[in-house]
């Protein structure tokens, strides 16, 4: 390139910042940049169980063992909100002992027509729920959207079913699939 004319300013043109170029209107990146990074998706979660950081895809935390997968119980207002992860079952009653995860949250009217042990909820590594009421069974029955279960029997739960523990108590039934 010849020196003389890249001194010469009538043969370059001036360029401000705010001018706009043909291609791009005004707030538009130049054709030269790349436009901006979607955000990536999330690498990891908090666990359900102990809120330590679960890699996605992964199967179990890495800190408690817990599943990924879970079941969430969600009782009437935002008062009862259970969580529960695959393997032994969920105890529902109202004994401090048998029932302990439970047991607290059924005391006083909301535990009215429940059993001190009234039934067992249980997620299987599969994914599929099962709802046992306890083989000598209830005074109040056991439901599963309002269909009565016999003592003993073992009764499929699914994703948004309603499990009602006699007839003033009921919780949705939630199945968790974290990065699903």
């Amino acid at each position: 390139m010849d020196k003389s004319l890249a001194q010469d300013d009538d043969v370059l043109p001036d360029f401000d910042e705010g001018d706009e170029d043909e291609e791009g209107g005004p707030g538009e990146p130049p054709p030269w940049q790349e436009p901006p990074h979607a955000p990536e998706p999330p690498r990891s979660h908090p666990c359900w169980s102990c809120a330590a950081a679960v890699p996605a895809g992964s199967p179990a935390c890495p800190e408690c063992q817990e599943s990924a997968r879970h079941l969430r119980l969600l009782g009437p207002g935002a008062s009862i909100d259970l969580r529960h992860g695959e393997g032994p079952p969920l105890r529902l009653g109202r004994h401090p002992v048998w029932a302990t995860a439970v047991a607290g949250a059924l005391s006083g009217d909301r535990g009215q027509g429940v059993s001190r042990r009234h039934a067992e909820l249980q997620l299987t590594p599969d994914g599929t729920m099962w709802l046992t009421e306890c083989a000598h069974g209830t005074l109040n029955g056991t439901y599963v959207n309002d269909e009565r279960i016999p003592p003993g029997t073992r009764a499929p739960v699914h994703d948004g079913d309603v499990i009602g523990l006699g007839r003033n108590c009921a919780f949705t039934v939630l199945l968790v699939e974290p990065g699903a």
